[in-house]
């Protein structure tokens, strides 16, 4: 009975198996245009092609990561390992990541723990003798902008040489157009699928939207059909050195998914403390060109109010030396003698009152009286002309005030 099982064991790890992960009702970003029916759709058309197949729906990160670990077991050393993934995608430092219903990211590197990437899901369909990955991506909307991300797929890591990537866009295919080229390149292979004999060539041509999507690496020809029922019945000479490798075969894989995992965590914890310590810099280098403009302004700034009080210290100088010429011109000038009231007639003290006026300097009646008010508006007048404030026109104030009243 122990050798029937473990025959059994062996024939199924050599078979076909597939794991497809549809992200539709995300929490934190818009819902992904192409949906989760489609996926249920692929996983029975390749289950109709002899593929075991694992499903998530709208699968958590922690679920994602637990379907990709079951996964890999079984990939090793199947004849032919295939994943589809449908959802949102995002591609950073030259890989692309598959987004989880409960992805939420604050920055690029968070990708790393909260995301799967599609290059190490590359190399877990290598461990099959045939593989592939199968993307079908839709383009999120983050409510805050996050730098370095992009909406084309990137894939810069060496393509394990037995498998292909695929993904149903690329730089060919306008952002704008990346969700109905994703949902258009998953109904053409969900046909492909349903086909009796579907090839592998085909199904890497329909999901990448004949040239306008990415490929990476590439398989031998390879036909989909479903495959004959192997036998299972062998003789216990030629089934006991089965068994006893078979026996060792799940401690093994356990072992070597253990040293990646752990390998894997390691290079994402190092890649985490990479960038922090480029971010901190960063900033410190920001800061410091912040700090640097900061006292160039400061500088500027001292530079400039030095200069207006060089400039005005200038112009107190000037107005001061001009004053000084003015008093000492005033000083030496000969005094003018002033116009007696009794060499007025009344007419000319009533244009004078009249010319004060409209100087607005006289506020009184036009009384022709040369009283206080007429004086101090004399006085007003003399000052605007700096001359000598009296309160009597000189016959020169007189010819300048009224140049057509002489007598």
């Amino acid at each position: 009975m122990f050798l029937l099982l473990m025959s059994v064991a062996t024939a199924r790890a050599a078979g076909r198996i597939a794991l497809v992960l549809a992200s539709e009702d995300y929490q934190k970003l818009p819902k992904s245009g192409i949906g989760a029916k489609r996926g249920a759709e692929i996983a029975e058309a390749l289950k109709a092609r002899g593929f075991e197949v694992i499903v998530s729906p709208n699968p958590s990160n922690a679920t994602a990561r637990a379907s990709l670990r079951d996964f890999a077991a079984k990939a090793e050393g199947a004849d032919l390992a295939f994943v589809v993934l449908i959802g949102h995608g995002v591609a950073w430092g030259g890989q692309t990541f598959f987004l989880a219903t409960n992805t939420e990211l604050g920055r690029a590197t968070d990708l790393l723990s909260r995301a799967l990437s599609i290059t190490n899901i590359a190399q877990i369909v290598g461990r099959a003798q045939t593989g592939g990955v199968f993307f079908f991506m839709t383009s999120p909307t983050f409510e805050t902008p996050i730098e370095g991300l992009d909406a084309r797929p990137q894939f810069t890591s060496e393509a394990p040489k037995n498998a292909v990537t695929i993904f149903s866009s690329s730089a060919r295919i306008p952002v704008s157009r990346i969700d109905a080229a994703g949902e258009q390149a998953a109904e053409a292979l969900t046909k492909l699928l349903q086909q009796p004999s579907p090839s592998l060539s085909e199904a890497v041509k329909v999901a990448s939207n004949g040239s306008m999507g990415a490929v990476f690496g590439r398989v031998d020809e390879l036909s989909l059909a479903k495959p004959a029922p192997a036998p299972v019945a062998q003789s216990v000479a030629s089934t006991t050195p089965q068994v006893a490798s078979t026996a060792q075969k799940p401690d093994e894989i356990e072992g070597k998914l253990e040293a990646e995992r752990r390998a894997r965590e390691q290079a994402e914890t190092r890649a985490r403390d990479e960038q922090l310590r480029a971010e901190r810099a960063q900033a410190e280098v920001l800061k410091a060109q912040a700090d640097a403009k900061k006292a160039q302004a400061d500088v500027e700034k001292a530079q400039a109010d030095a200069e207006k009080a060089k400039q005005e210290a200038k112009r107190v100088e000037a107005q001061a030396q001009i004053a000084a010429a003015q008093a000492e011109g005033l000083r030496h000038a000969p005094v003018a003698t002033p116009i007696e009231d009794t060499q007025l007639g009344q007419k000319q003290r009533r244009l004078i009152q009249q010319r004060l006026r409209d100087l607005g300097l006289y506020t009184g009646p036009l009384d022709a009286i040369m009283g206080p008010l007429t004086r101090e508006a004399i006085m007003g007048y003399q000052k605007s002309r700096s001359a000598a404030v009296t309160g009597y026109l000189t016959p020169e104030q007189f010819d300048a005030l009224l140049p057509n009243e002489k007598e």
